[in-house]
């Protein structure tokens, strides 16, 4: 019986290690969600939208006519303290250039040793978000520490017509 329990110890203690143990996120990335403006802040699923980054050395594009899109990972480039979207709206009547909104985050990058696993990544402060207004309401930067946790980081927020009932 007990070479048994010998022989379960090790194998539990050969099957857990391996190359890898690193199990946590390795990337730093702002998660913002889509809400409606009012007085109750509602969770939105948008139609009809694409993001993407101004001024990024390669392809950009984060949503490409997306439809039903509750939340977008915007990633910040740890080698400068700026970066800016385009969020481009595609519904028929907003479809025009004049309609785009465009975030821009100010922040501050700073490298983090996650572990010897995991390594070093970049971590970021968000200082400040500026956004137009054609179509997006507000922004607001609720944990402006970016970490590789995956949470809630902005909410983008629209004004959202409601339906009126009829008066009898």
């Amino acid at each position: 019986m007990a070479g048994i329990m010998a022989l379960c110890a090790i194998t539990l203690l050969l099957g857990s290690c391996g190359s890898d143990g690193c199990v946590e996120n390795r990337n730093s990335i702002p998660r913002a969600q889509f809400y409606a403006y009012g007085e109750q802040e509602l969770a939105l699923s948008v139609d009809s939208i694409s993001i993407y980054g101004i001024g990024q050395p390669t392809d950009s594009i984060l949503l490409d006519s997306a439809v039903a899109v509750t939340q977008v990972y915007l990633p910040l480039r740890f080698t400068q303290d700026t970066t800016q979207y385009v969020i481009q709206y595609l519904q028929h009547s907003l479809s025009s250039v004049r309609y785009n909104d465009t975030l821009t985050f100010v922040y501050q990058a700073y490298p983090y040793f996650a572990s010897i696993d995991c390594g070093a990544m970049y971590n970021f402060n968000i200082d400040t978000c500026r956004y137009t207004r054609h179509v997006l309401d507000s922004v607001s930067v609720i944990v402006p520490e970016i970490t590789n946790h995956d949470v809630e980081n902005i909410r983008l927020f629209y004004t959202v017509q409601t339906a009126v009932p009829d008066e009898e």
